[in-house]
C-alpha cells in the first residue's frame, strides 16, 4: 500500500519581491486547504476532502510555478486511487508528473512515478510497473529522498508478494520497515506492517500475520488514519477466517465494510464483501453468499484491480463447488487464472490449478 507523503522537500523557485508576496499568500491558502482536506480524510469525509484538494488547486492556478502544485495533484490522485477511481487517479498522477518534469523538481517527479507504478501494478502491467519503480528510485536517490526510497522498496515488496516470491517480499518489507523505524516515521511503518501481515497470511503463518497487523492497526488508530485502519481491519478479518474463527472474522469484516461505505470507498467495500461471502459460504449460507459476492463484483467494477478481480472469481468458484456446480466452478476458476496471469500472481495460479484438478469431470 502506498500513500504519497504530504510534504515537499523541493527548493522553492526564486521570485521577485512582488510575485513572492502574491504567490506566498496563494501557497499558504493552498496549504491551509490541504490541511483541512487531511482532516476530512481522517473523518472519512472523502467527498469533502476531494473538494478541498480541488479548491487548493484552484487557488494555486494551472500556471502555478511552485513545486507544491504537483504535490497537491498527487495527493488528490492517491485519495481517488484508494477509493477505487483508478483512471481518475492515473490522470492526476500523470498531470503531477508533467508539472514536476517541466519544473525540474526531481523529488516531485519521483513521487509521481512511484504513484503511477502503483496504478500500473493494480492494472497488472508488470513491465511498466518495474520501469516506473526503477525510474522513481533513481530520481529519489538523486533528490536524497530517503523516505520515498523506503516507500518504493515497500512497493517492490508488494510486487514480489503478488508474484509469490515471498522471500524477496520479506526482504523488501524488512528493509523498508527498519528504515522507517530508525526515522520514527510511524505513518509508513503502518503501511509496511500491513503488508507484512498480508505476506504472512498468504503463507498461512497466522500468528505472525496477526502480530504485524495488530501493531499496524494500533499505529493507524493513534494517528486517526481511517484509510489504513480500514485496510488493516479487513486483513485481520482474513486472518480470523484462516484460523476458522468466523465469529471474530465477521465482526472485523462488518467494521471494515461500514468504514468503507462511509468513505464511499468501493474498492475496500468490494474486498470486505468478498470476505463476508467466504464467511457465509463456510457457514453453509450459500444463497446468501452468492448474493453478497454479486454485490462485491458490482462494487469492484471500474477499479481495474486485476488481483481483486481474480480473488472475487476464485471465491465464486468456491461457492459454485460448494453448491455442487462443478461446471460453474471450473469456469470461474479459469477466469480467475486469466486475471491472475495478467497480474503475475504465480502462487495464486498454482493453487487454483490444483483446485481445478480436484473437480469431477
Amino acid at each position: 500500500m502506498d500513500r504519497a507523503d504530504r510534504s515537499s522537500n523541493e527548493p522553492q523557485p526564486r521570485m521577485s519581491r512582488t510575485e513572492k508576496s502574491m504567490r506566498g499568500g496563494d501557497i499558504e491558502s493552498a496549504r491551509d486547504l490541504v490541511r483541512k482536506a487531511r482532516v476530512a480524510e481522517q473523518h472519512e469525509q472523502t467527498a469533502r476532502a476531494l473538494g478541498l484538494y480541488d479548491d487548493a488547486l484552484a487557488v494555486l492556478g494551472s500556471n502555478c510555478t511552485d513545486s507544491y502544485f504537483p504535490d497537491v495533484l498527487r495527493w488528490k490522485g492517491t485519495l481517488l486511487r484508494e477509493r477505487g477511481d483508478t483512471e481518475a487517479a492515473n490522470r492526476c498522477y500523470s498531470q503531477s508528473l508533467e508539472k514536476a518534469t517541466v519544473g525540474g523538481w526531481k523529488g516531485a517527479e519521483a513521487h509521481a512515478l512511484n504513484c503511477l507504478g502503483t496504478v500500473a501494478q493494480r492494472r497488472g502491467d508488470q513491465k511498466e510497473t518495474e520501469r516506473l519503480y526503477a525510474s522513481a528510485a533513481k530520481l529519489a536517490e538523486e533528490a536524497g529522498d530517503a523516505r520515498l526510497l523506503g516507500m518504493i522498496e515497500q512497493n517492490r515488496g508488494v510486487l514480489a508478494n503478488t508474484r509469490g516470491d515471498f522471500a524477496s517480499a520479506a526482504v523488501f518489507y524488512s528493509n523498508s520497515l527498519a528504515a522507517f523505524e530508525k526515522a520514527s516515521d510511524y505513518e509508513p511503518m503502518s503501511w509496511v506492517l500491513n503488508n507484512l501481515g498480508i505476506l504472512y497470511t498468504k503463507i498461512r503463518n497466522y500468528g505472525q500475520a496477526r502480530e504485524h497487523l495488530e501493531r499496524g492497526l494500533a499505529i493507524a488508530i493513534s494517528r486517526h488514519d481511517a484509510v489504513v485502519e480500514n485496510v488493516i481491519t479487513l486483513n485481520l478479518a482474513e486472518v480470523w477466517v484462516g484460523l476458522g474463527r468466523l465469529d471474530l472474522a465477521d465482526g472485523y469484516c462488518a467494521q471494515s465494510l461500514d468504514q468503507a461505505q462511509r468513505r464511499q470507498d468501493h474498492l475496500s467495500a468490494a474486498g470486505a464483501l468478498k470476505v463476508r461471502a467466504a464467511i457465509e459460504r463456510q457457514r453453509g449460507a450459500l444463497d446468501k453468499s452468492i448474493a453478497t459476492l454479486r454485490i462485491a463484483i458490482y462494487e469492484a467494477e471500474g477499479a481495474e484491480d486485476r488481483v481483486l478481480h481474480g480473488e472475487l472469481l476464485r471465491e465464486l468458484g468456491e461457492i459454485s463447488r460448494a453448491v455442487g456446480n462443478a461446471g460453474a466452478a471450473r469456469s470461474a476458476w479459469r477466469e480467475a487464472v486469466d486475471s491472475f496471469e495478467i497480474a503475475g500472481a504465480r502462487h495464486d495460479i498454482a493453487e487454483i490449478k490444483a483446485d481445478l484438478k480436484s473437480l469431477p469431470d
